[in-house]
């Protein structure tokens, strides 16, 4: 079987609502769908997604290196997928996660079984945090707990000065929520041990990614007081794969890490990024960037597998139930949010593109 077709899909998806965060708002999430057909049939999807915030100007660079890999993967065998993912993976960041993907997906469609179960996972229902979005964060908590979700999460912004009565404002409102804060490495070390200790203890399950995806050392001071106010801390940009995970363990600088896909570079990676963290014995959650279908349908089924390797007692719920903050999608079924979520049906990924999808800006070949 060989692969006779590679397509680069650009895309542009508004955001229901803008989002704001300490990194700015976002408006829109803008990427390119890798489309693999081979000669008997088969047609296979990935996403090449950059970082929310990498800017819009990411996506020429993207569509040029994606036009490189085309030449090389057009007129591949099949039977060569696993020389070709590891490729793929050198390549880094949105590129490689479109490429992994992509083969992945090929790889699960081929022999029947969705990806999950070609990681090593299987089918399940995989549990899911809320993202609380808008100007009314307190009905937004509230609206989330009526849902069912036990866990919800909050953009926190660059201004930490209001934080503790925001969160005290949201337990009040919701005290049976698990509450997340997200300040998306916008605070100094000093400020993050600042906020912590103007937090009532056990306020939150989790502060994520408090300072500088780099200042590790302030990430591991931060979570040494987090501790003594039963507070865990969740490496988020820091984690860039097994390599970054190491480092975090060998400091104390987490608890949990947090795995997306354009940050580690695909599912291989991604993989062996859950590894490092199990052998150090850190949780582990995983997240879209705000994804598109093709992208959220990925990190549905690593969270699948994850959760299926994860003893119940310490299984985190993932960041996957974001697709509602979309104005519209890719597939023709988009995947639905809920505290809940089951795999799509099907092989391989389980998702396909909807032809009448509004957000193509192009195609090419």
């Amino acid at each position: 079987m060989t692969i006779v077709g590679v397509d680069l899909l650009p895309y542009a998806v508004p955001l229901a609502t803008p989002l704001a965060t300490a990194r700015g708002t976002l408006a829109r999430r803008v990427g390119c769908v890798v489309r693999l057909r081979t000669d008997d049939g088969h047609v296979a999807l990935g996403d090449a997604a950059p970082h929310p915030h990498d800017g819009e100007d990411a996506l020429p660079r993207l569509r040029s290196a994606l036009g490189e890999a085309t030449r090389w993967l057009c007129g591949a065998s099949i039977a060569r997928a696993d020389e070709l993912i590891d490729v793929a993976t050198r390549l880094g960041g949105a590129v490689a996660m479109g490429i992994d993907l992509a083969l992945h997906d090929l790889l699960a469609r081929v022999r029947g079984v969705a990806v999950a179960e070609l990681l090593g996972g299987a089918r399940c229902d995989v549990d899911a945090s809320a993202l609380l979005a808008g100007d009314d964060e307190i009905a937004a908590a509230r609206a989330a707990a009526a849902a069912g979700y036990e866990t919800v999460k909050l953009k926190a912004g660059a201004d930490r000065r209001t934080l503790a009565a925001r969160v005290r404002a949201i337990r009040d409102a919701v005290p049976t929520v698990a509450l997340r804060i997200d300040p998306n490495g916008a605070w100094s070390a000093d400020d993050a041990c600042a906020t912590v200790a103007a937090l009532a203890p056990r306020a939150l399950e989790l502060l994520e990614q408090p300072v500088a995806a780099g200042d590790l050392d302030g990430l591991a001071r931060v979570r040494s007081l987090a501790q003594t106010r039963g507070i865990r801390i969740a490496a988020d940009e820091a984690v860039t794969g097994p390599e970054a995970v190491r480092r975090i363990a060998a400091l104390g600088a987490a608890d949990v890490v947090v795995v997306k896909l354009v940050q580690v570079g695909g599912l291989r990676r991604a993989l062996e990024t859950v590894a490092a963290a199990r052998s150090a014995a850190l949780g582990v959650m995983v997240t879209t960037g705000l994804d598109a279908g093709v992208a959220t349908a990925a990190a549905l089924h690593l969270a699948a597998v994850v959760q299926h390797l994860t003893p119940a007692a310490e299984r985190l719920a993932h960041g996957v139930a974001t697709g509602a903050l979309l104005a519209t999608d890719l597939v023709d079924a988009p995947i639905v949010p809920a505290p809940r979520m089951p795999l799509p049906d099907g092989a391989g990924l389980g998702v396909t593109l909807d032809p009448r999808s509004s957000a193509w800006l192009r195609e090419a070949a």
